[in-house]
């Protein structure tokens, strides 16, 4: 891979080439965003949720799930592209393999995991950018305060805890998982 000075990142083609060890990057409206690498509870969560959905999927010949370092290319002309934490897709929606290149348009499903430095309202601004950009569901899992937030729309959100239970509904049929469950326990 080739590197190149953040300034000059400005399309996705220059993200797809960018290599800069230690981080990862969206480009936002032609806008370059660095992202730090997660916490351990971060990260522990993240795993959980992406074993149980990728299992899940597989089972049931739904789709794929997608891990963090896997962009999606949102808009053109500024371009966006964003990575969530996990992501699936429906198998109709899949591109022909060997492709190159970001996933050409949103995930079914955007997972964010929310970190401690992220803001709710951030969490939320960049739930409905998902959205808006034509994601079906967004669920964001945040392990601090051991709950997942469920966005449909900008006006259907629902917040679950403990035992409640997460469902995907009609974008990953048949999913269901305990609130609690995705949680790392301390040593």
């Amino acid at each position: 891979m080739s590197s190149m000075s953040n300034r000059m990142v400005t399309t996705a083609e220059e993200l797809l080439s960018l290599h800069e060890p230690g981080f990862r990057h969206e480009l936002v409206r032609g806008e370059l965003r660095r992202m730090s690498p997660a916490g351990h509870w971060h990260g522990g969560a993240g795993a959980t949720l992406t074993e149980l959905l990728a299992r899940h999927a597989r089972e049931h010949h739904l789709g794929k799930v997608y891990m963090a370092e896997t962009g999606f290319l949102l808009a053109r002309n500024p371009d966006t592209v964003l990575a969530p934490d996990i992501a699936f897709v429906c198998n109709e929606r899949l591109p022909p393999a060997r492709t190159r290149g970001f996933f050409p348009g949103p995930p079914d499903l955007a997972v964010e995991v929310r970190s401690p430095d992220d803001t709710r309202q951030q969490v939320h601004e960049k739930s409905l950018s998902w959205l808006h950009h034509g994601a079906r569901m967004v669920w964001v899992v945040d392990p601090m305060a051991e709950r997942v937030t469920v966005y449909r729309g900008r006006n259907e959100v629902n917040e679950l805890v403990a035992d409640d239970v997460v469902e995907g509904g009609d974008v990953v049929p048949g999913f269901r998982v305990s609130v609690r469950e995705l949680f790392p326990n301390e040593p």
